[in-house]
């Protein structure tokens, strides 16, 4: 796969929003995925966010390694970036969460004049935004699903008499590396119709066997015999079913299978990227 230059329209046109945005907002959330928190943090939300009260949630640690994703969070707070570890499916996380957040209505909400906190979330697509915001209100009021780029418009939410929340697309930056690439196609934040699926689960198998984790493709596809990660994934797409018509193993579905059961969490917790030395 090929790093360069993609930038939709929309996204480009969303970032010119979010500018103006942010020029009434108090505290800005931004999260990323633990599982790969280099990747998943856009550089330019990191320019355009400069100078708000900030707090940067790695968001699905529940499905990252706690000793990698403590390094981030040390490697964050040295660049003086308050960050927390965070789940919306670990209680523990989200009292952290509601709790800071109810200092911060307290701390930072406006005197002169009477109106709620304003407070922003902010990401890469697929990261789990709308995800936190229906945990808040208790329903669904924004669209979800494992998928990039089903948060299209702007909506105001109110969370508390206190605290009104503005959702956001998620954000790509226009040119993306290869380095950069893999772990965003891995985690499910780039549109699938631009990649090369069998490419990006060879990569994934390969980093299981680098770590020495190979029982855990083993617990979930059963007979794996030794071999290279293209020969491995060919072993998954002939176990779990993934044929054509001739007998062949569809490789592509087979790709699909090993990157959805990864981001499920189903592959156990693994994490992408170590922190900078």
């Amino acid at each position: 796969m090929s790093s360069g230059q993609w930038y939709p329209g929309s996204m480009a046109r969303a970032v010119n929003v979010l500018r103006q945005d942010l020029k009434i907002i108090d505290l800005v959330v931004e999260l990323i995925d633990a599982r790969a928190p280099a990747s998943s943090r856009n550089p330019v939300l990191a320019g355009l966010i400069e100078g708000k009260k900030h707090l940067l949630l790695l968001h699905k640690a529940d499905r990252a390694e706690d000793d990698v994703t403590e390094g981030w969070l040390n490697y964050f707070r040295e660049q003086d970036i308050l960050a927390m570890a965070f789940s919306v499916y670990n209680r523990r996380y989200l009292t952290r969460l509601v709790r800071y957040l109810k200092e911060q209505e307290h701390n930072l909400r406006p005197t002169r004049i009477k109106r709620p906190l304003r407070m922003m979330f902010v990401g890469i697509p697929n990261v789990g935004k709308s995800t936190l915001i229906n945990y808040f209100v208790h329903k669904t009021v924004t669209r979800t699903a494992n998928r990039p780029g089903i948060t299209r418009g702007r909506q105001w939410i109110r969370i508390t008499p206190g605290l009104e929340l503005l959702d956001t697309p998620g954000i790509l930056w226009p040119k993306i590396t290869e380095a950069t690439t893999w772990p965003l196609a891995v985690i499910g934040a780039m549109p699938a119709g631009r990649l090369d699926l069998p490419g990006i689960a060879t990569w994934l198998i390969e980093l299981y066997l680098e770590k020495d984790r190979k029982q855990e493709l083993v617990k979930r596809y059963r007979d794996l015999s030794s071999g290279n990660a293209e020969e491995m994934l060919a072993q998954i797409g002939e176990s779990q079913g993934c044929l054509q018509s001739a007998g062949k193993v569809d490789l592509e579905r087979a790709a699909g299978l090993v990157l959805r059961d990864f981001q499920g969490g189903v592959l156990g917790r693994m994490t992408l990227e170590e922190p900078p030395q």
